[in-house]
């Protein structure tokens, strides 16, 4: 049972130094306590665990503009950030997880601004059926966290600049670009701002859970352990991905997710293979890459998996190698 809520909320624009305080965070939060943590990225595109980096944003115009990329620890698909938007993360032991309750923190909140929003689909927060919040989920060993944006004036024109999102995607959508299915929390409310936004997070997240939170404080923090977090998040092994040239590469958006499958076939034997996806299933998705490398196809067709992703990632692989 939660007993204790805590909250941080960062001074750093920075996504490197943003994303080690989140997981360092996830690191100490006891079993009883729940963290909500806001923060803010500039100038950011910030990918999924799973995601390939060179498909899905544009390299040159993120460079050019002195932007940054980041990759999660989490899945889900590639986002945009800048100072229009605020991120928020709930941090708890997994006894204590709640996605509900957390999400109703965020509902609560845009409440006092006259905002009525609810959620929708696998990850995501709607007003009028436009997205104005997406969300992503890391379940370790023993803690989990749920964290996501909240874009209340987003440049959209830099959103659809930066970020390559695949045709398939958009098609499922029913819509030609990003940008046709987001909202900003501005074109609803133009009074309200990130203080006014932090502000009523804090209330709400009090109200939700009937419990007064503390202020954590940032020179408490183990700062050496963020310190090594951080070069982890800002190094290029973690934020880019090792492309090589594959015999098979195959897409397909699935209800759960947009997949991109690359390997090759020796003798008969799947080698290399990579997945990249957007899918919430990080731990799945990495399983069945140990599970699929050096295995045949006649030894494949006769494996069972009884996992939805599992099976259809399967199914691709054998629809041409029948």
């Amino acid at each position: 049972m939660i007993n204790k809520l805590y909250y941080y909320i960062s001074d750093s624009y920075h996504p490197y130094h943003n994303q080690a305080i989140e997981e360092y965070l996830l690191n100490i939060v006891d079993k009883d306590s729940l963290i909500l943590y806001l923060w803010q990225n500039q100038n950011t595109v910030f990918i999924g665990k799973n995601q390939s980096s060179e498909n899905e944003f544009n390299i040159e115009l993120i460079d050019k503009a002195n932007g940054y990329l980041a990759r999660r620890i989490s899945g889900g698909g590639a986002v945009y950030h800048d100072l229009g938007n605020i991120n928020f993360t709930f941090i708890s032991h997994k006894d204590n997880y709640n996605l509900d309750k957390q999400n109703e923190v965020i509902l609560d909140c845009l409440k006092t601004f006259d905002i009525d929003a609810y959620k929708n689909g696998r990850n995501d927060l709607l007003i009028n059926d436009r997205k104005f919040s997406g969300h992503a989920y890391y379940y370790g060993k023993n803690n989990m966290f749920h964290h996501g944006t909240i874009m209340l004036d987003v440049d959209f024109d830099a959103l659809n600049k930066y970020l390559n999102v695949s045709m398939l995607k958009l098609k499922d959508k029913g819509v030609s670009s990003v940008k046709s299915r987001v909202i900003n929390l501005k074109e609803l409310n133009p009074n309200i701002n990130i203080d006014s936004i932090k502000k009523e997070l804090i209330n709400s997240y009090e109200k939700i859970y009937d419990l007064k939170a503390k202020e954590l404080i940032y020179k408490d923090f183990n700062l050496l352990e963020i310190e090594k977090l951080e070069n982890k998040y800002s190094s290029d092994d973690w934020k880019y991905s090792k492309h090589k040239k594959h015999e098979y590469i195959k897409e397909y958006k699935y209800p759960w997710a947009l997949v991109r499958i690359e390997y090759n076939l020796i003798d008969d034997v799947i080698d290399d293979l990579i997945i990249y996806t957007d899918s919430l299933n990080v731990d799945i998705i990495e399983k069945l890459i140990d599970d699929l490398n050096n295995i045949s196809i006649t030894e494949l067709k006769n494996k069972k998996y009884y996992n939805q992703e599992e099976i259809d990632i399967v199914n691709l692989i054998l629809e041409e190698e029948s």
